[in-house]
């Protein structure tokens, strides 16, 4: 059995890497379409990923062939170039993770910076090493392989395994409960990954012996490691194409959403005609009437009592003609919607006598947004100023509106004593839960921190990459009010 791994070994080696090629393929498939999870629009990362594993691993069959025709100092470049498409891929493997962690962009952005930092001090730092002890350009890689392997594939794979199998509560929470239970599977096989893929590592000068080298496991089981990595990579090529179904319940639901956007928006065409061309016109004849009955009442007082109900009339025509514009309204802006959060929260600082933040960014930057943004997300932020004043006590909180080509995100923050978010679930307080189902009918989602003495923050993400359907046009108001 032993012969037959060690006289096959290029066929596994392309194999291996033949299947994370086809992982990474299927998932760059649909790199362009629209979502709205945190799973699925970092999936790229690992399509990356495995693109330029494949290549790493199929360097390993490339190179050797190459040997008998190039010269020494190619190869030497090839095989650097090898290694350094082993470590690259490991970073992009830790980029997933990272991606479906709920941190801060700044947070993100300082663990990237530091991951590339830590990319460049194994290289040098071996190539360092490698000047003092006389390594060669296959010792200096061996080395470089497997410390990215202990140092970056391991928490990469980790991180990724938890990332994943955090995500699974996001997708009940999308009515995505069938493709869970493949959540949870690739998660088991990125952490399984980061076993077979991680502890064991090239005969580098300073690996240890035993299962963890690479010589010493084949020795030892009698196949290479480089089996069990395609067995997983398979699984996980397998389980990521069954998630990738989560792209074709999303595409039917934003046409179920579109077809009841047009039908509401239909619906509200006909309702602000009707209120036009019949109840305001009624309550006018109901005006002149009672002003001809001014003109036949000779008692003074009663003469001013029709004067002030005529009055209210006028004041009900005016209060239905608002609300005919308000059902044919223009279409949302980044520019309305960043002013109309910054008046909520400039009102509730006002009234509430607190000290209220507002901060918007990329404003220029705004894709189109989705119907009755503006409505539902002020209903949002009154409701997290409201529970900040509430629970939070004496605070100061802080309003972040990011704008993106493809997102809004709103994040209300404050330095409060913080308050038990799943004792509020459990109270079945209807704030927290109608705060979730408007960021919903935005397509988008909401989550929410919080902790003893350290405040609470709340963060809604609202997609701007899809259809915005035409509002229908506004009634001509007409000049009809009943003068006494």
């Amino acid at each position: 059995m032993r012969e037959l791994f060690e006289n096959n070994e290029t066929i596994i080696l392309f194999s291996d890497g033949l299947v994370f090629f086809a992982l990474g393929f299927a998932v760059w498939l649909h790199r362009r379409r629209a979502t709205r999870l945190r799973l699925t629009s970092s999936l790229i990362w690992l399509a990356t990923f495995a693109f330029v594993l494949a290549l790493g691993i199929w360097g390993y069959v490339f190179v050797p062939i190459q040997a008998e025709t190039l010269d020494p100092g190619a190869i030497k470049v090839l095989t650097v170039f090898r290694a350094l498409l082993q470590m690259l891929a490991f970073v992009l493997l830790l980029q997933f993770g990272l991606r479906l962690l709920d941190i801060t962009r700044q947070a993100l952005i300082g663990l990237t910076a530091l991951s590339v930092m830590w990319f460049g001090l194994i290289v040098f730092g071996n190539a360092w090493l490698a000047e003092i002890e006389g390594w060669s350009v296959l010792e200096w890689e061996a080395s470089v392989v497997a410390m990215s392997r202990y140092t970056i594939l391991i928490p990469g794979a980790i991180l990724s395994a938890v990332g994943v199998w955090r995500q699974r509560e996001a997708l009940g929470m999308a009515g995505l409960a069938g493709i869970r239970p493949y959540t949870a599977a690739a998660a088991a096989g990125l952490g399984l990954y980061a076993i077979v893929g991680g502890l064991v590592v090239d005969p580098a000068t300073w690996a240890p012996p035993g299962l963890g080298n690479q010589a010493d496991w084949l020795e030892i089981t009698g196949f290479q490691i480089s089996v069990l990595r395609t067995l997983v990579g398979l699984s996980l090529c397998v389980l990521v194409v069954k998630l990738l179904e989560i792209f074709e319940v999303e595409a039917a639901q934003q046409i179920e959403a579109l077809d009841r956007a047009r039908l509401v928006a239909e619906e509200r065409a006909r309702f602000s005609r009707d209120l036009h061309d019949g109840t305001i016109q009624s309550i006018y004849a109901a005006g002149l009437q009672l002003e001809a009955t001014t003109m036949r009442v000779e008692d003074s007082p009663v003469r001013g009592e029709i004067r002030r109900v005529v009055e209210s009339l006028n004041n009900v025509i005016d209060g239905i003609r608002g609300y005919i514009r308000n059902l044919a309204r223009p279409e949302e802006s980044a520019i309305g919607l960043a002013a109309s959060l910054r008046a909520v929260a400039d009102t509730h600082a006002r009234d509430a006598s607190r000290d209220v933040r507002f901060r918007a960014l990329g404003i220029e930057a705004a894709g189109p947004l989705p119907p009755e943004a503006s409505h539902h997300l002020e209903q949002i932020l009154r409701e997290a100023l409201s529970n900040s004043r509430r629970h939070g006590g004496d605070c100061r909180s802080t309003v972040y509106l990011k704008f993106r080509p493809d997102e809004i995100e709103m994040q209300v923050r404050d330095n409060g004593c913080g308050m038990d978010l799943e004792q509020a679930k459990a109270a079945n307080g209807l704030g927290l839960r109608n705060m979730t189902e408007r960021a919903r009918r935005l397509g988008g989602r909401l989550t929410a921190y919080s902790e003893e003495g350290n405040g609470t923050r709340l963060m809604v993400s609202i997609p701007l990459d899809s259809e915005v359907l035409d509002e229908p046009p506004t009634d001509a108001d007409v000049k009809d009010k009943v003068t006494v």
